[in-house]
């Protein structure tokens, strides 16, 4: 009897030692499961939290707001699903949003640029008041509640059935939306909207900072344009269209310096058109400002090359520089000038509004002891002297006429 109590016990207590065992081991093993589990969270979570450092970093390294949204184009889809993206900014002063941009892997895209509505018709504004993203993933059936949303029907036209919309605030204003869309229904979750909510503060300030570049870029750009019409209007006749006076001196002053350096001959001509004061008391200002077109459009076509220069020198006088050109070429080019001119007719005026002009041609190599300003007054006095010998002439150093 003692023995076999002592038996019993002993095989309790190897009972309980092996019970105790299978308890520990298997506690060991749960809590080496509960570990994997935790580590593969934490290594999901790190690789989560660098693809979104490494989409952020992407996102600001870009400049203009295309630049950006198509990097999101590219990149989301390491966190989210989608198969369209759209962005559509609000402007605060109207209360109205604006679709700016959109990529989608449809065919046609059906709502782009330029599609506006107001934020008081559309449940944009109650999605900038609370600031977390919306979730639809029926649109659809949603389209069927809401039959007036032109925009959901626009993207289901494309083929969409899925949405989350992230609203954009930077800097205390509204930004806009990033509207991303599937072809596949229920794909959303909340686990996608935290995700982009975690960065929408990054990626609102990288679109306001490159719309604020975009609109700076167009300020620049209309500054640079009106710059350019201001020089225009500084250099160009407005009547004739052609280079005005203080063009013709300062060009002048450039090709006398440059023809002095290379011994090369210098020519101009001063033309005037003949009477001209006569031909508008006739035929009134309006048929004067056609002659005035009409001769600047002559001289043009006719001096074609790229260093010469057609200037309005002042009332009907017009001057023309002639680099590196000979006497006789200037003589015989002012004569083509001449006759060409001599057989314009004026439209709706016809042979009766005919018109002549007198030409002083001045021609020089350019030295130390002379200035432009002497060329000038040679042709001067060359223009006068075709005047008071008839008018309709080519007068030079030495004269030379052409019937």
């Amino acid at each position: 009897m003692f023995f076999e109590t002592w038996w019993f016990i002993g095989l309790l207590a190897a009972s309980s030692t092996v019970l105790i065992w299978a308890v520990l081991r298997y506690r060991f093993a749960a809590a080496q499961r509960r570990e994997r589990v935790l580590q593969h969270m934490v290594d999901l979570r790190t690789q989560e939290v660098r693809s979104l450092g490494s989409l952020t970093e992407k996102i600001n390294t870009a400049v203009g707001l295309e630049e950006v949204l198509e990097h999101v184009w590219g990149s989301f889809r390491m966190v989210v699903p989608y198969n369209r993206i759209g962005f559509a900014e609000v402007d605060g002063a109207t209360e109205t949003v604006r679709a700016v941009w959109a990529r989608s892997d449809a065919s046609e895209i059906k709502i782009g640029k330029g599609y506006s509505a107001s934020l008081g018709s559309t449940s944009l504004g109650r999605i900038l008041e609370t600031g977390r993203p919306r979730i639809i993933n029926d649109l659809v059936d949603y389209l069927e509640r809401r039959p007036q949303s032109d925009a959901t029907r626009a993207v289901v036209e494309e083929g969409m059935r899925a949405s989350m919309t992230v609203p954009l605030k930077a800097m205390g204003h509204e930004v806009g939306f990033l509207f991303f869309s599937s072809q596949t229904p229920d794909i959303y979750t909340e686990k996608h909207a935290r995700l982009l909510a975690r960065i929408s503060g990054q990626l609102s300030l990288a679109i306001e900072k490159s719309r604020l570049y975009d609109r700076l870029l167009e300020t620049t750009k209309l500054l640079e344009e009106a710059n350019q019409r201001l020089e225009r209007a500084a250099s160009t006749d407005a009547l004739t269209g052609i280079a005005n006076r203080r063009v013709f001196d300062e060009r002048l002053e450039i090709e006398w310096r440059r023809c002095r350096r290379n011994s090369q001959p210098l020519s101009i001509l001063m033309i005037d058109i003949d009477r001209f004061k006569r031909f508008n008391d006739l035929h009134g200002h309006v048929a004067g400002d056609e002659c005035l077109r009409a001769v600047a459009a002559t001289l043009t076509d006719t001096l074609t090359r790229a260093a010469d220069l057609v200037a309005r020198y002042g009332g009907d006088e017009f001057g023309a520089i002639l680099p590196e050109t000979t006497p006789d070429e200037a003589v015989r080019l002012a004569n083509e000038l001449r006759m060409k001119i001599g057989k314009l007719e004026l439209k709706d005026l016809g042979p009766a509004a005919g018109f002549t002009i007198s030409i002083g041609v001045a021609t020089g190599v350019p030295t130390e002891d002379r200035s432009e300003g002497d060329l000038v007054r040679s042709a001067d006095a060359n223009l006068y002297a075709a005047k008071n010998e008839g008018r309709n002439l080519v007068h030079s150093s030495p004269a030379t006429e052409v019937p």
